[in-house]
């Protein structure tokens, strides 16, 4: 049987250590980049003209997924966004590991029936 070097092994290590670096703060960077404060863009319901709870509910879940872990099992938002630069309502997400996020989505955008929103988290 044939072994390597000592060297060689030393360098492949290295080399597997550097690659694994790399990929882990990439994993890091994909992941800041998803949570962060992101824009949402809803129509207006035409019964209630408000973006509708469920709708928001449902962008800041999607928001929240990561490609490569779960998002929340559950957000709930405590009413209806009028379309109103300002306008903002609480919503909580619910994950199956760790504490509840508190959220604040606040209206940044009305354009017509459109409503561009934004998620931040709620300072603890």
């Amino acid at each position: 049987m044939h072994a390597h070097p000592p060297r060689r092994d030393a360098a492949l290590g290295l080399v597997i250590g550097v690659v694994t670096c790399l990929l882990a703060a990439g994993a890091l960077a994909l992941a800041a980049a998803r949570l962060r404060d992101r824009d949402a863009t809803s129509e207006v319901d035409g019964g209630t003209h408000t973006v509708l709870r469920t709708e928001i509910a449902r962008s800041v879940s999607g928001q929240l997924t990561l490609p490569f872990r779960h998002g929340p099992d559950a957000v709930r938002c405590f009413g209806d966004l009028r379309p109103v630069p300002a306008a903002a309502v609480r919503c909580t997400a619910h994950f199956p590991v760790g504490p509840d996020r508190q959220l604040t989505v606040e209206v940044t955008r009305v354009q017509h029936d459109k409503v561009t929103y934004r998620r931040r988290a709620v300072p603890r």
